[in-house]
């Protein structure tokens, strides 16, 4: 009997502070492209190398009771087996997790809805506010980041994620000391920007800390809801957008997250659009 285990990079990271914190550079960057390239991997291509292996591990529960029951963002549902009360999980909220289940007891392929799975962790994805208005909420942030996912020098590669047309997952970089719920971070989208030949979304990242010192570099997974500023996009230059860019107030000093040290100019990640009206 073969018991399937499948684990997130993205919680063992985020997740596990005590780890985060004894990472050098180097080795952050390397983990922020794995991060990226792993959220990226579809569920086909997963199975045409091991049928009973996914390594996404995103989705949003849709069913308390009588079993907590998590819908992936490419429809396949993982009802947990054993139980998640303790958890506190509400419906809608999206989670990270790891799961197994018994690839004896149930064959997974192309055809496969619905999954039998002990979970034995799982954390919510909380969501970070967005602002649609005529500002870009410089006024708003105290503190730099670190960087989006893993970096502008890896142009080429996504920074950041869509788990639906609508909705933006966001890994978010920064200074903090103990408080990760002390940082704020913001998206600004100034529809005063937005002209008729746009075939670009802009949003700007804003970190407010409400913490006074910092000690580590950590971070954390948002949700953003982009509906309405999609919306407003569209009303203006009548199609949707073919990229979406998020410029972020970076640090040039990694001791620091004062904005006298931040960077001359906003860093942009960007990320093509991939859907259609």
């Amino acid at each position: 009997m073969e018991r399937v285990r499948c684990y997130s990079i993205l919680l063992s990271k985020f997740a596990n502070s005590n780890i985060y914190r004894t990472m050098k550079m180097a080795k952050f960057k390397i983990w922020m492209v794995a991060l990226t390239l792993i959220m990226g991997v579809s569920f086909t291509s997963c199975m045409d190398s091991d049928p009973t292996v996914t390594d996404i591990t995103l989705g949003q529960v849709t069913e308390i009771f009588p079993s907590t029951v998590i819908t992936a963002p490419y429809g396949i549902k993982f009802t947990a087996v054993n139980s998640l009360a303790d958890k506190n999980l509400t419906y809608g909220d999206y989670v990270q997790f790891q799961y197994s289940y018994n690839s004896d007891e149930q064959q997974v392929d192309q055809n496969t809805k619905n999954i039998n799975v002990t979970i034995p962790y799982i954390q919510v994805i909380k969501t970070g506010s967005v602002i649609v208005g005529n500002s870009k909420g410089e006024e708003e942030e105290n503190a730099t980041i670190l960087g989006i996912g893993y970096g502008a020098e890896y142009a080429s590669q996504a920074q950041f994620i869509y788990y639906d047309k609508n909705t933006l997952v966001v890994p978010i970089n920064f200074l903090a000391k103990k408080e990760l719920d002390s940082h704020l971070c913001t998206l600004y989208c100034n529809i005063e920007e937005i002209k008729d030949t746009d075939t670009e979304l802009k949003f700007y990242l804003r970190h407010y800390s409400q913490e006074e010192e910092v000690a580590e570099q950590t971070g954390y997974n948002r949700i953003y809801r982009i509906t309405e500023a999609l919306s407003a996009f569209k009303n203006i230059t009548k199609k949707l957008p073919t990229k979406v860019i998020i410029y972020a107030n970076e640090t040039t000093d990694f001791k620091t997250d004062d904005l006298d040290k931040a960077k001359s100019e906003l860093t942009p990640y960007s990320v093509e659009y991939p859907y259609k009206d």
